[in-house]
């Protein structure tokens, strides 16, 4: 009826790259114009069985325990699901969304493995899941490993904010500001996260003051109440003007010991966090923090996978993505024009 080939049909009706870019703009018009006037519709299992592969990726979210957490966290899952569903639509693959087990178990996992997806898209997998996860991949499906907890989890098939470049980022921040006191809280909640965060600013302060700036680790407790209270006394022994946050929980807690210091902030006190910008601390304050686009990880997750089905991609390294400032109410009005909110999802 198009007057075309089945094989430029098939270009055109699976959208595949970059055949189809090769063809005139009135080909592919006709070519869809046929499909509709005949009604046509695309079956994603017939699809399968002729390629021999499945159109689909089963994508694994990170669990809330209870309702407060979910208000603080949903936003992040939310916006790297999307991101997910929104690429893998667009390369003419479908989601489908697994169980996470909290205890390691991956009775789960092989479900969503065994359900026929080609590929397995992996929100921080728990080391019992990470070891399941190579020998699926031995096996054949491909899996990638979204901000991953430890460092060598699926390396290097891992999707991960370059948290070295991030930590350089907050200092340039900071140093903007006029700052010259400068300090670094760390939880050691986070493992390699935070030491690569915590290098890249170390190193980026002294590059850019000349003198190494004061550490705070509270990785000795656990307790909130203990973690607030070591924070207090760094502030008041070593008197920052501003303060580096690791990971989202001591971002907060550098917010109150300010308050109990009787520092104004961001007056007497700028903190930059990480991933923090939908939590509220002390004055029912949004700390500013610097994070990655959750939506476009969940994108080039998509993207890595389906490279990895269709054309049997070998990585060499993971995939970095780059940091983003996001401006709350713990900073100076001049770093505003740093960032903007509308992007998160």
């Amino acid at each position: 009826m198009a007057g075309v080939s089945i094989t430029t049909v098939s270009f055109v009706l699976n959208n595949k790259r970059p055949q189809v870019d090769g063809l005139s703009k009135e080909t592919r018009e006709r070519v869809k114009a046929c499909a509709a006037a005949l009604g046509y519709r695309r079956n994603p299992t017939a699809v399968s069985l002729r390629s021999g592969k499945s159109l689909w990726i089963g994508v694994v979210i990170q669990p809330v325990r209870d309702e407060a957490e979910a208000q603080a966290w949903a936003p992040y899952e939310l916006a790297l699901i999307s991101g997910v569903e929104n690429a893998l639509l667009d390369l003419g693959y479908f989601p489908v969304l697994g169980s996470k087990s909290t205890t390691g178990d991956t009775q789960a996992l092989d479900t969503l493995a065994y359900s026929g997806v080609s590929g397995l898209i992996y929100r921080r997998p728990l080391r019992e899941e990470v070891a399941r996860l190579e020998e699926l991949r031995a096996e054949g499906v491909a899996c990638v490993a979204v901000f991953p907890a430890r460092a060598g989890d699926l390396y290097p098939y891992q999707i991960d904010l370059d948290n070295v470049k991030a930590g350089d980022f907050g200092a340039e921040l900071v140093c903007r500001t006029g700052r010259t006191r400068p300090g670094l809280v760390v939880s050691g909640l986070f493992g390699h996260i935070e030491e690569d965060r915590s290098r890249g600013f170390l190193e980026g302060v002294e590059r850019r003051l000349g003198r190494p700036c004061k550490v705070c680790n509270v990785s000795g407790s656990r307790d909130d109440r203990t973690r607030k209270e070591m924070i207090v006394d760094f502030l008041r022994h070593e008197k920052p003007d501003a303060v580096l946050a690791t990971e989202p929980g001591v971002s907060s807690l550098v917010s109150y010991a300010a308050e109990e210091v009787g520092l104004r902030v961001p007056e007497d006190l700028v903190i930059i966090g990480f991933d923090c910008y939908s939590f509220r601390s002390a004055r029912d304050q949004v700390v500013s923090a610097i994070s990655t686009s959750w939506w476009h990880a969940g994108r080039v997750a998509a993207q890595s996978v389906v490279d990895i089905v269709q054309n049997g991609t070998q990585w060499d390294e993971p995939r970095k993505l780059d940091p983003r400032f996001i401006p709350g109410d713990t900073t100076p009005p001049e770093l505003s024009a740093e960032g903007d909110r509308h992007w998160l999802l």
